[in-house]
């Protein structure tokens, strides 16, 4: 039984998770993530990521056809 999480009564794990929390007292948590600003940076980071991945795919695509197209001329003597 790993060490890693609790058993329940069930036999199912359960993980601990220190997130925020209901109570009117503690009603600090990740308070931020209520902020529309922060929310439009995490999105505008993710539109940055995608656009990054789809440059590496299409450099990685236009790379693969030259090397193809190097070793068929190599091939076929052109």
């Amino acid at each position: 039984m790993g060490g890693e999480g609790n058993w329940n009564v069930n036999g199912s794990k359960s993980y601990v998770f220190n997130g925020p929390t209901n109570s009117k007292k503690n009603n600090q948590g990740f308070s931020a993530s209520n902020d529309p600003e922060l929310k439009r940076k995490k999105r505008i980071a993710a539109y940055n990521m995608f656009t990054t991945e789809g440059k590496l795919k299409s450099t990685m695509r236009e790379s693969f056809k030259w090397i193809k197209t190097k070793l068929t001329d190599v091939r076929y003597g052109l």
